[in-house]
């Protein structure tokens, strides 16, 4: 128990970090947290106690399972900063995870919407399945293990080790999990049946045994439907058993409802589709495709030639649902590490790199609804976002924007015809030999440098966007818009990004 051991004076300071409080104490560890004084940073400090230092075997063991540690690399899962081996102490250091544990949530009464109980699961059986893909073992989760922190994003402690991967551990962690979120979902709210039926099942209910893969899968399914409101589904869950009236009141529309939420459940049952009677909702594709520009002269727009190295160009638009997988990756960092991709000039009054009506964008896309009367999809481009937005997406993949000069040398020799709003992998006449998609239509695009426009040469430099868009489709391949500032944000106007090394 935290403060059940006294406080040696020489385990005040080790190395670079102060240590604060005892945390917990186990037969061969003490576990603390910290400081890390150079940097200013609060971490998790675990040591071997001094008595287990001198035995080599368990040294090594404990080095073992902090490589293990070390090796996982999942934004759900706690970093290690660094191990250290000396004279003086054996111990490493780990990421103090912000936010309350779900020990704490329980025990104070907490209880969560069924979409938001679909949504922690998302993410937990997401990390938990990049470790058994990797067969990466783990000691048993506890409810203490998961964090919740801002905006609802779940982060587990990492549990790693350095041993086989057991079945039981799994069994045992999916287990805990439906019990945990049983205790925690608001039961009278619509998805309570559907998400009930997901988490029996994850306890073997009914004999079904299903993957992490699976439980992810399914959890992300529900999480859509919840976040969409489908209609049919909310009526089977409020006409369904928890808010079944007399059998006198029951009317038609109540009645279909009802019929709907057995079909939902029973095709959950078998494996299926949430919604029987629905298309499953469009998937994203992989999208991550890069194509190589060789290195040589190439005309720019104002008839000028430039002398270009060889780069590797995006095929495709960045998605929506690319560009919500660095929204989450962000969102998991601890505050003080999101404006890692940010660029050095960033306005301080810029916060986050979320674009216009991303809600709603989302939401339509992953639904296949509409916005503003245009279907969507995950792979449609993402837009709404400034070019500081798109500076730091392509800083996180590692690649950059690219220049004018590149992005025109990616369309030069070729007729393309422009094309209407659709998927970034739409096939059409906007396309290239060698497989570049989308340079003449669908939306315009954020390049790095800025330029004057010719028609004004006295002007000073302007941010440009290349290439034309649904919405100016009669610019074509050659178009080109000077904006006021890197603070615009259009529904026409995406990205896409380059490297100079093959990826």
């Amino acid at each position: 128990m935290p403060g059940s051991a006294e406080q040696p004076q020489e385990e005040v300071r080790l190395g670079d970090y102060r240590l604060g409080e005892l945390r917990s104490e186990g037969t061969r560890t003490r576990t603390y947290q910290a400081e890390q004084i150079s940097v200013n940073r609060a971490v998790v400090l675990e040591r071997l106690k001094p008595g287990v230092e001198a035995d080599a075997e368990l040294v090594e063991q404990f080095l073992a399972d902090v490589r293990a540690k070390a090796a996982v690399d999942h934004p759900g899962i706690g970093s290690v900063y660094e191990a250290v081996h000396d004279r003086d102490a054996v111990f490493y250091t780990r990421e103090l995870l912000r936010g309350e544990n779900f020990e704490d949530l329980r025990n104070r009464g907490a209880a969560f919407p069924p979409g938001t109980i679909a949504t922690f699961l998302r993410q937990i059986a997401g990390a938990m399945d990049n470790l058994a893909q990797r067969r990466i073992a783990t000691l048993s989760l506890d409810p203490r293990h998961l964090v919740r922190g801002d905006h609802e994003v779940v982060r587990i402690s990492n549990l790693a080790v350095a041993a086989d991967p057991d079945p039981a551990v799994e069994g045992h962690d999916r287990h805990l999990l439906a019990e945990l979120f049983q205790d925690l979902m608001k039961g009278d709210r619509s998805g309570a049946t559907r998400t009930c039926t997901l988490l029996n099942m994850m306890a073997g209910e009914g004999g079904t045994l299903l993957t992490w893969t699976q439980i992810a899968d399914f959890a992300r399914k529900l999480e859509q439907e919840l976040s969409e409101g489908a209609k049919v589904a909310s009526q089977a869950i409020k006409t369904g058993p928890l808010h079944d009236p007399p059998s006198g009141q029951r009317n038609p529309k109540a009645l279909l409802g009802l019929l709907a939420g057995v079909l939902v459940v029973a095709a959950l049952a078998a494996g299926g589709l949430f919604l029987a009677n629905r298309d499953p909702p469009p998937q994203a594709r992989d999208l991550a495709a890069m194509i190589e520009i060789p290195g040589g002269s190439y005309q720019e727009p104002d008839g000028q030639t430039v002398k270009l190295e060889r780069f590797w160009i995006d095929a495709h638009e960045v998605s929506i649902a690319e560009y919500a997988e660095f929204l989450d990756v962000l969102a998991a960092l601890p505050e003080s590490k999101r404006c890692g991709y940010d660029h050095h000039d960033q306005p301080a009054i810029k916060h986050d790199h979320i674009p216009d009506g991303w809600e709603s964008s989302l939401t339509a896309a992953r639904s296949g609804a509409a916005v503003d009367g245009l279907p969507l999809d995950p792979n449609h481009p993402v837009t709404r976002i400034d070019w500081w937005d798109a500076h730091a997406y392509a800083t996180w993949k590692g690649g950059r924007l690219p220049s004018q000069a590149e992005w025109f040398a990616a369309s030069q020799g070729v007729c393309l015809e422009p094309a209407g709003r659709g998927p970034v992998d739409s096939e059409s006449g906007d396309r290239t030999p060698r497989g570049v998609y989308g340079l003449a239509g669908n939306v315009s695009e954020w390049v790095h440098d800025s330029a004057r426009n010719p028609a004004f040469p006295m002007n000073p430099k302007s941010p440009v966007a290349c290439g034309g868009s649904y919405l100016q489709l009669r610019s074509g391949v050659g178009g080109r818009a000077w904006l006021p500032t890197r603070e615009v944000r259009r529904p026409d106007l995406g990205f896409r990004i380059v490297r100079d090394r093959a990826p």
